[in-house]
């Protein structure tokens, strides 16, 4: 894993809005990075479950940038592994608000509120008359 700390979303946020054009395209990396990772990137498993990491030189950058925490805790059965990735939803989401992707476009027509009155069928009131005269 790298020494870099991932930096917040609230601090990426700021870096997309920020002057700075290599600033931006550096988050705009990383959060590319975090959208594209995958589990499989950092772990295997066989048929049998048993999990594996891949060794941290082995890791391709994509990787490294997308994992958040790795923790091995030693027990009876060999090793438990946690592997927790940066959050992805995230990530994709605030790329696709960068790049104009969920900002409405002014050329498509919205739709008008529309009221709608209905009407129930109207009772006629019949009177019989009880008297079996």
């Amino acid at each position: 894993m790298s020494d870099k700390t991932t930096p917040t979303i609230r601090q990426q946020r700021a870096a997309l809005a920020s002057s700075d054009e290599a600033r931006r395209e550096a988050v705009v990396q990383e959060l590319e990075a975090i959208g594209a990772g995958e589990a499989t990137d950092v772990i295997q498993w066989d048929d049998m479950g048993r999990v594996t990491l891949t060794p941290s030189d082995q890791l391709s950058d994509r990787a490294r940038r997308s994992v958040k925490k790795v923790k091995v805790t030693p027990n009876q059965f060999g090793n438990q592994i946690e592997v927790e990735m940066h959050d992805k939803l995230s990530a994709l989401r605030l790329l696709a608000k960068h790049r104009g992707l969920l900002e409405p476009n002014a050329n498509d027509q919205k739709p008008s509120m529309i009221g709608i009155n209905i009407t129930g069928p109207t009772a006629k009131i019949v009177e019989i008359d009880g008297d079996d005269g």
